[in-house]
């Protein structure tokens, strides 16, 4: 008598990539004293234009990912990790899943599964084949067969 194998829970992530901005602003402002403003990267006094990120002011020209060194620019997407900038594609090379089907980095919600990682749409149901989506109600039978729960 054969044993069946028991369908196991898939576990979905979702990769949130948060809305840090930066703000360009002056210290031009005309009235009293003024706090020194310092540098968050270089820690120089900051005279004139800075940025605004997080939690700190910024020379324009020093707010860059600290991984590659490219500048980050107002309004473009970056991450933080301790404190400090990294561009998105620094980000994933360091900390983000590549698909064990296609391997491109995920960037949003992934399907895990072990210590594998997939887009949704590089993997199908081994029953009907059809791509899987994020609201699919999945299962895995044989711990390498993934299946729509319809289909099981």
């Amino acid at each position: 008598m054969s044993e069946q194998m028991q369908p196991e829970e898939l576990e979905v992530e979702e990769l949130d990539l948060e809305d840090f901005s930066c703000v360009v602003d002056s210290d031009d402002e005309a009235g009293g004293t003024q706090d020194v403003d310092i540098c968050g990267m270089c820690d120089a006094i900051i005279e004139g234009q800075y940025l605004t990120a997080l939690d700190s002011k910024f020379h324009p020209d020093c707010f860059a990912c600290v991984n590659c060194k490219s500048k980050i620019e107002p309004g473009q997407d970056f991450y933080e990790r301790n404190d400090k900038p990294l561009c998105v594609d620094c980000y994933y090379l360091l900390y983000g899943y590549k698909c064990k089907v296609c391997e491109e980095y995920i960037k949003g919600q992934r399907l895990v599964w072990g210590d594998d990682a997939f887009h949704f749409q590089c993997v199908k149901c081994t029953s009907c084949s059809e791509a899987l989506c994020e609201t699919d109600d999945l299962k895995v039978i044989n711990k390498k067969d993934f299946v729509h729960v319809k289909c099981c």
